[in-house]
């Protein structure tokens, strides 16, 4: 009874004032849920020593039960039995129909008369209470007898408590009476005040959380002291459960969800449905929309937004608790929710609401047959991509799918659909492909999309459906030639076994046929074929970073051509720029829903990381991509991840990793298409690793077959002769071997290269004891100047045996312990073991790590750049100096390291990141 003195005090004044005869009547009302109920029963209790008490409650379901209320009241009394014998024909006679017969009157008249008589009897023996609760809902017969007692009260001693919610309205007549009455006083019970909230709480929870609870329950109960105790009894069976719903004590379970209920319930009515279509509309609704929606006037719909208001549950048209708004629409029947969503969304649709507030509503529906749904839908999942709501979006475009009958609409939508799963998990979208390829036979797929279907069934391997589609694109005169030729170009590098068959119609990207490379006339996927084919040039790497400069990876078609352009930029040689444009690409779709995206450019920053020898980077891109995208969903092109993180594994000595990569089922279409060629290079490089050097070679030589008759057969790809060659040599077949590396050599690409370094190691390692270190010496040099810093570790690996063979033990100790520092540095453990345990020189110094640096901070910074491969003019341009500087200090840097030039110099100057390749000039040395 917190903050409830008062009217406690009230109802006891009125007590005592009914005494003799002088009867007091007292109207308890108040919204739902304020405790009017409690307040009487309470008062019942303390007033129970000093008079009779006789009470009653109205039932919503009892309202057509002749006598119930009145029942309640007597039924402990001794009535005469010529009262009950007409109480009982009364009920019969009212059952049967409604009193209008001049014999029903009569007889409610004499049953009122009669209880009149005997309750007045009653308090003249001993004083009396009589509480009627919930009277809004007694039965007319029963008002009748109180409105028979309401004028004795004012000379017996007797007090009436009448109990209602505010502004009911049920019966007027009631009403009117008590406001004549002189003797009738109005007691109003209001929520808790906050302070109110906060004791109760301190009593429920303790004083600490109470304390921080309290307003919190305030705010989502209105004070209503209904919706209080229910949320400190969920409370209470949560507190020791740590969940995170129940911390900020906004949780709420059953006892609040059968408070909500009760509270809707004890409402009229007119005032339940305006909270069930609040609960439809959630942030759209207004006043003048449920006008609007229920057909009544605005002062009804005020006049129950108050009511709801009062009891806790609202706050203007809001729900104070979120779930409340949950318990209504679990408390309506399937139908009902429906309804009352169509109809919203109709009316906002009317009203001329976004696109996407109409579509919640029908969302929230689950259907959509008006024939107006669709268009709306679709607009609103494309309003839906912009805010990267991406489910949202699909739950659009699926509505509108099933909107419509229309053969034509519905292949336009499900080719939306399948673009926007597509960006979440290719998989999902797979089991639409066959229902398209329908549509596209028929002619119901515009071009476009036909296309783009064409690319997602060879994703899958579906090679058949791809064929038969392209046959029918290449047939048709309204096929766009230039659209048609930058779809062979894309099937030249992706899938060039399918090329022959398709229409040789439409010929090649013009400009990739012609040899041009020009950003504005070549495709990413034409550029891409050319470096393949010739092995491209500056002219090509410029072309490819314009292209990456102007391309916004915001849907699948950008993805392929910064793929595609990602990689002819590696392919000519350009590591250090294909890893600025890769992150760059992928930080432009780290912020979107689209993990195909985010998985595929991953999967390309693995392929730059693990050709620049940064195995760790590797393996991490790798992972990634595999995680945003599970192995079905990547199709054929899981062989571009899985290549590198067994290539990547292998060259960490990681086994177990490789093989598990190994073991996932790959389709066995991959093998047409371009992403079995790298996965059957990383294969062959782990049988080798694996002491399995014959299936190794045949891995290798199938790479091989595959390149030339695709015409895609470049070392910067793929340096399958070097591969194949080191097989051989395992094998013990040293002239097979020179002959695939001299082969390799003479192949078109970039001259600095890492498989041109890797080919001469090779070749150094056939050649003449005396030719070695010449050799190795120009693949050290040249590997510097690629970036792949674990091939050159093994070719300093590889110079250090040979000095040492030819007797120069300081060089050969310096090679080694660079090597040795560069394979620490990359994680490859199995060439770090090989030199620990082979070269004793390669063991470190106990005064090299710790010995004191004996370059200055700007010969540091000059030692990197040459040690990276920079010319004089190039580290003099990134620190702003003078060419003379850098010879000056050049002089020093070898005088004071004890070296002849600058392919000696130790690989720890490579550490200084400021100097990498791509990175900010300094101001001055």
């Amino acid at each position: 009874m917190v903050e409830r003195e008062k009217p406690l005090s009230d109802l006891g004044n009125s007590l005592i004032a009914s005494r003799g005869r002088a009867g007091r009547i007292v109207l308890l009302s108040g919204a739902v849920g304020t405790g009017k109920s409690e307040l009487l029963y309470a008062f019942a209790e303390q007033a129970s020593d000093s008079c009779l008490c006789l009470g009653a409650v109205g039932h919503e379901h009892e309202r057509d039960v002749p006598l119930g209320v009145v029942r309640q009241l007597v039924r402990d009394l001794p009535l005469p039995s010529s009262l009950l014998s007409r109480m009982a024909l009364l009920e019969s006679l009212l059952a049967a129909g409604p009193a209008s017969s001049r014999h029903a009157v009569l007889l409610q008249a004499r049953v009122a008369h009669g209880l009149c008589d005997a309750l007045l009897q009653l308090a003249g023996a001993h004083r009396l209470l009589i509480g009627v609760d919930d009277i809004q809902h007694a039965d007319e017969a029963s008002l009748a007898c109180l409105l028979h007692l309401l004028p004795h009260v004012r000379s017996a001693p007797v007090m009436l408590v009448i109990v209602q919610p505010d502004r009911t309205g049920r019966h007027p007549l009631l009403d009117a009476e008590l406001r004549r009455h002189p003797h009738c006083r109005r007691v109003r019970i209001t929520g808790l005040s906050r302070d109110a909230t906060v004791l109760l709480a301190e009593q429920r929870l303790g004083t600490e959380e109470g304390r921080r609870l309290g307003p919190v329950y305030h705010a989502l109960s209105g004070g209503s002291p209904l919706l209080l105790r229910a949320l400190l009894e969920d409370r209470l069976s949560r507190r020791t459960d740590g969940s995170g719903g129940a911390a900020d004590g906004a949780y709420a379970d059953e006892e609040f969800r059968h408070a909500v209920l009760a509270c809707l319930r004890r409402h009229e009515e007119s005032v339940s449905g305006v909270a069930r279509l609040l609960a439809v509309l959630e942030d759209t609704a207004t006043p003048e929309r449920l006008v609007r929606l229920l057909g009544t006037s605005t002062a009804g719909v005020r006049r129950a937004l108050t009511q709801l208001e009062a009891s806790g549950l609202t706050s203007g048209t809001d729900f104070r608790h979120p779930a409340t708004r949950e318990v209504i629409l679990e408390d309506m029947s399937p139908d009902a929710v429906f309804e009352a969503h169509r109809r919203a969304a109709r009316l906002l649709h009317d009203e001329g609401a976004p696109s996407l507030v109409v579509a919640r509503r029908l969302a929230a529906a689950g259907r959509a047959h008006d024939g107006w749904a669709r268009s709306v839908l679709a607009e609103a999942a494309e309003a839906a991509c912009l805010r990267e709501e991406l489910p949202f979006a699909v739950t659009c475009l699926e509505l509108a799918l099933g909107s419509t009958e229309d053969p034509d609409a519905r292949a336009v939508t499900e080719a939306q659909l399948i673009r926007l799963e597509w960006r979440m998990n290719p998989a999902t979208a797979e089991r639409r492909l066959g229902s398209l390829v329908r549509a596209a036979l028929d002619g119901r797929l515009p071009q476009a999309s036909a296309m783009s279907l064409v690319k997602s069934l060879l994703w899958f391997g579906r090679r058949r459906e791809a064929v038969s589609l392209l046959g029918l694109l290449g047939a048709s005169e309204a096929t766009c030639p230039l659209r048609l030729g930058r779809l062979h170009a894309w099937l030249r590098v992706r899938h060039p076994s399918v090329l022959p068959h398709a229409s040789a119609g439409a010929g090649p990207d013009a400009a990739v046929q012609s040899g041009a490379a020009d950003a504005a006339a070549v495709s990413a996927d034409g550029l891409l074929s050319l470096t393949l084919r010739s092995g491209g040039g500056e002219t090509t790497a410029r072309t490819a970073e314009m292209m990456l400069s102007t391309c916004r990876p915001e849907s699948t078609a950008d993805v392929d051509s910064a793929e595609s352009a990602l990689l002819a930029l590696l392919y000519t040689g350009r590591r250090d720029r294909a890893a600025h444009w890769s992150a760059r690409c992928a930080a432009a779709v780290a912020g979107r829903r689209a993990p195909t995206w985010q998985a595929r450019l991953s999967a390309v920053q693995a392929e730059v990381a693990l050709r620049q020898g940064d195995l760790t980077t590797a393996l991490q891109h790798a992972r990634t991509a595999m995680t945003l995208l599970p192995p079905r969903g990547w199709g054929l092109a899981v062989g571009l991840p899985v290549s590198v993180l067994v290539l990547a594994a292998t060259a960490t000595g990681a086994y177990e990793v490789a093989e598990e990569q190994l073991q996932l089922p790959v389709p066995e279409e991959i093998h047409g298409s371009w992403y079995g060629i790298p996965y059957l290079y990383a294969r062959g490089h782990h049988h080798l690793a694996s002491r399995r050097p014959d299936a190794a070679l045949g891995d290798f030589l199938a790479c091989g077959e595959k390149a030339s008759a695709w015409n895609m057969d470049l070392p910067t790809f793929v340096a399958w002769r070097s591969a194949a060659a080191t097989a051989h040599l395992w094998l013990g077949r040293r002239e097979e071997a020179r002959r695939l590396v001299e082969e390799e050599l003479a192949r078109p690409g970039p001259a600095k290269s890492s498989p041109r370094g890797v080919a001469l190691r090779l070749l150094a390692e056939l050649a003449e004891p005396r030719r070695r270190v010449a050799i190795l010496n120009n693949a050290v040099t040249l590997q510097r100047l690629t970036g792949d810093r674990l091939e050159l570790a093994r070719s300093l690996a590889a110079l250090g045996s040979a000095q040492r063979a030819v007797g120069a033990a300081g060089p050969a100790r310096q090679a080694l312990h660079q090597a040795l520092r560069l394979a620490e540095q990359c994680g490859a453990a199995p060439l770090r073991r090989a030199l620990l345990s082979n070269d004793a020189d390669a063991a470190p110094e106990p005064s090299g790590e710790d010995a004191e640096d004996p370059l200055s901070a700007a010969e540091r910074r000059v030692a990197s750049l040459a040690s990276w491969g920079h010319s004089n003019r190039e580290i003099a341009d990134q620190l702003c100096v003078t060419v003379s500087t850098v010879e000056q200090h050049l002089t020093r840097i070898y005088r004071k390291l004890n070296v002849t030039g600058r392919a000696e110099l130790p690989v720890t100057y490579q550490d200084c990141a400021e100097n990498r390749p791509g990175a900010q000039p300094h101001r001055s040395v």
